[in-house]
């Protein structure tokens, strides 16, 4: 299992830096793929810029945070969707909705209840903005009770920063 996670892991980087780089949206779905897995399975993901890809990496509290500054927006969120999609701890939109603020959309997917609480946060650009989607994945200590329970549109703490390396 390492090696072939080492091995999609060197794909992942070979795309972020490499000259002949896919579109915005293979990139977003490859820096998700990565980010999934160094918080989930503990792969080794640092932060790193490459083009219109950046990856924070953050161990206290676990979580990676893909921010993309290229690309049709619905285009790239359809994409870093389906790396969501793909993993194999079932990922489904939270019951509760978020303002989307500065953004097209916001949403919070939740993993099937059990021993971790994960999530990831999607926040897509509005066409014209420099920002096209910003996601984290992450690990919290307690599932958040929005997971399974409309509590009605909530409003993010804190605004949206401009620049790609803003967190959620």
């Amino acid at each position: 299992m390492k090696v072939l996670l080492a091995g999609a892991l060197a794909l992942a980087a070979a795309s972020l830096t490499g000259p002949a780089a896919a579109e915005p949206a293979q990139e977003a779905a490859s820096a998700m793929r990565a980010c999934l897995d160094a918080v989930i399975e503990g792969a080794p993901v640092d932060s790193i810029r490459a083009g219109e890809i950046e990856i924070t990496r953050e161990r206290d509290p676990n979580a990676c945070t893909v921010a993309v500054s290229e690309g049709e927006p619905a285009v790239v969120r359809e994409a870093v969707l389906k790396a969501v999609a793909d993993r194999r701890e079932r990922f489904t939109p939270a019951k509760t909705r978020w303002d989307p603020g500065q953004f097209a959309t916001r949403e919070t997917w939740c993993n099937v209840a059990g021993r971790r609480h994960l999530n990831v946060v999607i926040s897509t650009g509005m066409p014209g903005r420099p920002l096209k989607l910003i996601a984290t994945a992450l690990e919290a200590k307690e599932r958040d009770s929005r997971c399974d329970r409309d509590e009605g549109v909530q409003k993010p703490p804190l605004a949206p920063a401009a620049a790609p390396a803003a967190s959620q």
